[in-house]
């Protein structure tokens, strides 16, 4: 139980470094410069990667399952302290763990949603690579939007097995999936293309959960259930947006379209996953009861609306206005997380259990 909550304190404060940093990259000053270049690493290598990891970990419960949380977590840490060459070496041998995790999943359940989440698995680890060996970040930026993706995708696939569907409904999966890791390992070979490529793959995605998932049925429920429901739908529209995006538009190695692509999918997409599994995952990693506050609402609401002004400053372009919808983004986090650590722990906000 320590290490569980140990490793779920170091996740958070991974997150609060993350949003400092992409605050700073966004021209806002904030008490650790140091952390500018680093946002999307702290972001993806090492606070989804520990987070998720932590979360396989403690569904296997099998002490060795832990070591690439932890792993990725003293990564992150290291990095944001400034010891950077052993920060990286700690987040990649932690991602190739997880990646041996992923397969070890597989040999437990073969099924085709462990396929997807092994296949995110070992994105996770490429954009790593990518990072530090190839010093591509474009290329990394689009491999770590993948992992997540893929990781999203195969839990929802999971959790829509018993959804009636049509038989071409697990064809239609791997095809995007396919189309998904074509874009994202031959970037390098055609940027502009392979985008367009890895965009569609994330359209096709996006169509399919938004077809099939059992989000739909958490509409017709109350409580946690329909936050649940209402955050992933919404999510599934941003994955929508961001790969036409790619499409129409390509990932260029910065700049305003850059900027509005990736978080497009990795706030309007990731984080309202985050926001929709939050009331689950973070009362099963702590073992404590299921709780929900209407309050949470808010927060999930503030995300919308700040990442819809973060796109009108890209695409205007106002910088002011893109400032402002960054920062209201990571208000909107830190205020969620807030909510669901205080809810969750049974305090201040008199929440109710899910139904």
């Amino acid at each position: 139980m320590a290490a569980r909550v140990l490793l779920l304190v170091s996740s958070v404060v991974l997150l609060i470094l993350a949003l400092d940093a992409g605050l700073l990259r966004l021209g806002l000053d904030y008490p650790w410069p140091a952390l500018a270049g680093d946002h999307g690493p702290l972001m993806v290598a090492a606070f989804f990667g520990a987070l998720i990891a932590l979360e396989r970990a403690v569904g296997l419960a099998q002490a060795w399952t832990y070591l690439p949380p932890a792993l990725m977590s003293i990564g992150g840490l290291l990095l944001a302290f400034g010891v950077g060459q052993l920060g990286t070496l700690f987040l990649l041998v932690g991602a190739a763990l997880y990646v041996a995790v992923a397969a070890y999943i597989y040999r437990l359940q073969p099924a085709d949603f462990t396929v997807a989440m092994g296949l995110g698995a070992a994105l996770l680890f490429a954009g790593d690579l990518a990072w530090v060996l190839a010093g591509d970040r474009p290329w990394a930026s689009l491999l770590w939007a993948a992992y997540l993706v893929l990781i999203v995708a195969g839990e929802r696939l999971e959790l829509s097995r018993f959804v009636p569907k049509p038989p071409a409904a697990g064809r239609r999966f791997a095809a995007a999936e396919v189309v998904t890791l074509a874009g994202v390992l031959l970037f390098p070979l055609a940027p502009r293309l392979m985008a367009a490529v890895a965009g569609a793959g994330f359209f096709a995605l996006a169509l399919w959960l938004l077809a099939y998932d059992v989000a739909w049925v958490n509409l017709k429920r109350q409580g946690v259930h329909k936050f649940m429901g209402i955050s992933l739908l919404s999510g599934y529209v941003w994955l929508l947006v961001g790969g036409a995006m790619m499409v129409a538009l390509g990932l260029p190695p910065a700049g305003p379209v850059y900027d509005a692509v990736l978080h497009s999918v990795l706030v309007g997409f990731v984080f309202t996953m985050v926001f929709g599994h939050a009331p689950v995952i973070f009362p099963a990693v702590l073992r404590l009861p299921l709780r929900f506050h209407p309050l949470a609402y808010l927060p999930l609401v503030l995300l919308h609306v700040s990442l819809v002004a973060r796109l009108a400053g890209d695409f205007l372009p106002d910088h002011a206005l893109r400032q402002a919808g960054g920062f209201w983004n990571a208000l909107a986090i830190v205020l969620y997380f807030l909510i669901t650590a205080v809810v969750s722990a049974g305090g201040a906000f008199s929440g109710r259990r899910g139904e």
